[in-house]
């Protein structure tokens, strides 16, 4: 007589329940925001955009997350966002500087005072681009700092050239009027 074994079923698996987003929030929303506002040094504003950015991956990923792995997901999520955001915040500042002064006039000027004057300087340049409504700010960045034509501008945000050089004129306008000297790049 021929015997056929016996199947034995795998041990069963921890119960492994998905996560409810809104019991995800509740219960980790400050732990991520805290997390968040070591990197941004107690910067409040970028940690909350942070943590909302956070939220967005845990709501893509919602379907996946487990309850018994979700905090370390969470932070291993806060420190890879908050990193992106350093280094693209690291990148405007760089452009913002060697827009004010040039990496050869840099090497030059590298007393203590020159150095607290580029500093205050990138720090005055970037509130008041931070100041300009979004479009004119996007539209000015991509002016000065990616030295992008009207054209280029236009193609790359879907606007008409038109608009493009009316947000330039603008923007070009409140920078004046809170007084800095702005080229507009014609001869």
């Amino acid at each position: 007589m021929l015997r056929v074994p016996q199947y034995k079923a795998p041990p069963a698996l921890p119960d492994r329940r998905p996560v409810s987003f809104d019991t995800l929030y509740e219960e980790h929303a400050e732990d991520v925001f805290v997390w968040a506002r070591r990197y941004a040094a107690g910067r409040s504003g970028w940690a909350e955009d942070i943590t909302h950015d956070v939220f967005l991956k845990a709501w893509e990923h919602r379907a996946w997350l487990r309850e018994e792995d979700v905090r370390g997901w969470l932070f291993r999520v806060t420190q890879n966002v908050a990193f992106s955001a350093l280094r693209r915040e690291n990148t405007f500042r760089r452009r913002v500087t060697d827009l004010l002064f040039p990496p050869q006039r840099a090497e030059t000027e590298s007393s203590p005072e020159a150095v607290l004057e580029r500093r205050e300087a990138l720090r005055s340049a970037t509130a008041t681009l931070d100041r300009l409504p979004g479009q004119e700010r996007v539209v000015m960045a991509l002016k000065l700092l990616d030295d992008l034509s009207q054209r280029e501008i236009a193609q790359l945000l879907s606007l008409s050239e038109g608009y493009v050089s009316k947000l330039i004129s603008r923007a070009q306008d409140r920078l004046s009027a809170w007084g800095w000297k702005v080229d507009d790049g014609t001869p």
